[in-house]
């Protein structure tokens, strides 16, 4: 996992503990809670998955005719939980494995041909992460990605080659 995507996280919570402490304790504690918490939080979001663990937990086995196009970090929302996991595509396609410090853990197959389309839509309102992927059995299943734009270009690609 790159640095900046868990200082992202990290850096939006600076500004909400921050603002809750200086609200609480003034401008001094508030402005030093705030940055601790985010830093820590950010620390802990790069090493819970960069850890061998998650890796572990999340690697799939590949048929001899399949290849791995794209993979990265994910978070598939299922039943109201954003399951933390990671995401696969594939030349055939779009396979997502949860790991396991997760309420619902599970796997997701969609065939490239199950796809009808890919949108974008962004979590609570503003942060642009989301990945909405419409199946051709009438499901949309949202995923929170980075590089948002990278997904959807690599499975409209692989789409127009079959």
């Amino acid at each position: 996992m790159k640095r900046k995507n868990a200082i992202i996280p990290g850096g939006i919570l600076v500004i909400f503990i921050g603002a809750y402490f200086v609200l609480q304790q003034g401008l001094l504690i508030g402005t030093i809670s705030g940055a601790v918490a985010g830093l820590l939080f950010a620390a802990t979001v790069y090493f819970f998955s960069s850890s061998k663990i998650i890796q572990r937990q999340t690697n799939i086995a590949i048929n001899s005719d399949e290849s791995i196009i794209f993979v990265g970090g994910a978070n598939h929302f299922l039943n109201g939980e954003a399951v933390g996991g990671k995401l696969y595509l594939l030349n055939d396609k779009l396979y997502f494995k949860s790991h396991k410090f997760n309420a619902q853990n599970h796997e997701l197959q969609i065939t490239i041909d199950g796809i009808r389309g890919v949108s974008f839509y962004n979590l609570f309102g503003v942060i642009n992460r989301g990945l909405e992927i419409q199946t051709t059995n009438g499901n949309e299943e949202k995923f929170v990605v980075y590089n948002r734009d990278k997904w959807k270009m690599a499975i409209e690609k692989i789409k127009g080659e079959k």
